[in-house]
């Protein structure tokens, strides 16, 4: 039998956390007023602790596919690094360097999951659809001139068609019969 989680510890064990997380992010603001005023390296520590208690608190919850945590950590992770990059002076590398970056990480990851768990695909298929909207976007970055880079856009993109269409083929038959079971085409 599992061994059952004492809510009362963990609840303890939570407030304790946050209120360490609050002390810590005080602590980075103050710090940041009072040494370093021209640059607010505090707010990528702020961004960074709510990031941790997104995913954590994410995570925490029973049932909770997989892949549903791979898309939250996708458009969190892609909120992240574009927020830092607004802090650090807006170069543009979150959208040119790391979004695709992202995107093609969790493209291969649902892919993975889709091939190791192959019988419960229909789970995962929404997830796959949604990340590859998603990897859409360095596309429309690129054609509508906000990026600049070619390749990681390229590359980001070809991963998403690939894995969608790796995964159709793999599951394909599957998604078939799934599709007839539950609207009975």
């Amino acid at each position: 039998y599992p061994k059952l989680i004492n809510i009362k510890k963990t609840n303890i064990a939570i407030s304790i956390l946050l209120l360490i997380s609050i002390v810590v992010a005080i602590i980075s603001i103050v710090i940041n007023e009072l040494c370093t005023k021209e640059f607010k390296w505090s707010l990528i520590v702020v961004i960074s602790i709510l990031y941790i208690w997104v995913t954590t608190m994410y995570s925490i919850r029973k049932d909770v596919n997989i892949a549903s945590h791979v898309l939250l950590q996708t458009i969190c992770i892609s909120i992240l690094v574009y927020l830092i990059d607004i802090i650090i002076g807006y170069k543009k590398w979150s959208l040119e360097l790391a979004f695709p970056i992202i995107i093609g990480t969790s493209n291969i990851t649902i892919f993975v999951l889709t091939i190791v768990s192959h019988k419960r695909f229909f789970r995962y298929a929404l997830y796959q659809l949604a990340i590859f909207v998603i990897s859409l976007i360095p596309v429309v970055l690129y054609f509508t001139g906000v990026t600049k880079y070619f390749l990681p856009m390229t590359i980001c993109s070809g991963i998403a068609v690939l894995t969608l269409i790796n995964t159709i083929f793999l599951c394909g038959r599957d998604l078939k019969q799934e599709l007839e079971r539950q609207f009975h085409i």
